[in-house]
């Protein structure tokens, strides 16, 4: 019931937020800003011992706390000291467990999540060739065991080997699998499953249509937070030659079928019991991802935009 007036300078953004009408809003800003200059897993977290991450830890409670003294609501002040104190909780608990290792471990940890910062390998697996990706995924491995080199420990050391070695082997898998998807305008890879009634369908099935593919889980919020955009589109276009083909990568079928029936979602709906050909054979490696593929049975577009996006309208409308 609160009339708010929100002034914001959209260059410099949450740091020059300012509510008229709300301490609540004004509080909650603050908080954010605080605990974003906190940086609670930043280089203290690695570095500092136990009993002076503590110190921060209450300095960041007690400046919210203070802060707080502005707010009539006894309700919001309650909930939010309440929630204040289980995250200083979490993170101390947290730093406990991390105390445990040695100081020249903890640097280690520190160091080689500065330098994980500095190699996009979503990315460079669109923009590098196979050469270029192994040049980048081979620089990353020299620097974390260069980093390695100052640990003293001959089982972390183990570890922390085995587990670049492993990094830098699903990378590079990662790449091989990316350089093999079908390219536009290429025949598209086909693939087959179940429907709810156990009748199997293929992408070929839809021949002389276009078909749109959501790939997608019951359990992936984002898959979700497209579902009523797609069912809009799908009511858009039902006059339209168009195929809304939907696949699950559940892998508890009751949990994909209950989803199914509870937001009676439209289309075909198939089931693939888990990241199988499909996940393979287009390098999904994350969801939703959404695909378009022609009335030819050729690819459009292996990484479509969502329904939600103003460009998926654009698209399917010129390929109709």
């Amino acid at each position: 019931g609160d009339k708010i007036k929100l002034e914001i300078d959209a260059d410099l953004f949450d740091e020059t937020i300012e509510y008229k009408g709300s301490k609540e809003s004004s509080f909650l800003a603050k908080r954010y800003l605080t605990e974003e200059e906190s940086n609670f897993f930043g280089e203290n977290y690695y570095i500092d011992n136990l009993e002076e991450y503590t110190t921060e830890l209450e300095s960041y409670k007690n400046k919210l706390t203070n802060q707080l003294k502005e707010i009539s609501d006894s309700i919001f002040i309650k909930n939010e000291i309440l929630d204040i104190e289980n995250i200083v909780v979490y993170l101390k608990e947290r730093k406990e467990k991390l105390s445990e290792y040695t100081i020249d471990i903890r640097t280690y940890m520190w160091k080689t999540q500065e330098i994980a910062k500095n190699y996009d390998f979503y990315n460079a697996m669109d923009s590098l060739n196979s050469d270029q990706f192994k040049n980048m995924i081979d620089n990353y491995g020299a620097e974390f065991k260069s980093i390695l080199n100052e640990v003293q420990d001959s089982e972390f050391i183990k570890e922390a080997k085995d587990k670049i070695n492993k990094t830098q082997e699903n990378w590079i898998s990662r790449k091989k699998s990316s350089d093999l998807v079908p390219k536009k305008g290429e025949k598209a890879t086909d693939f087959t499953y179940p429907d709810q009634n156990g009748e199997e369908f293929s992408l070929s099935s839809f021949n002389n249509q276009l078909v749109y593919v959501d790939v997608w889980a019951s359990w992936c919020g984002p898959c979700k937070a497209e579902i009523p955009s797609l069912k809009k589109l799908e009511e858009e276009y039902k006059e339209k030659d168009i195929v809304f083909l939907s696949v699950s990568v559940d892998e508890d079928k009751e949990a994909w079928l209950n989803m199914v029936n509870k937001e009676e979602l439209g289309g075909v709906q198939l089931w693939a019991n888990g990241w199988s050909k499909i996940t393979k054979d287009y390098a999904i490696f994350g969801i939703p991802r959404f695909m378009l593929f022609s009335t030819d049975g050729n690819v459009i577009s292996t990484d479509a935009p969502r329904p939600s996006s103003e460009e998926i309208r654009p698209l399917l409308d010129v390929n109709l």
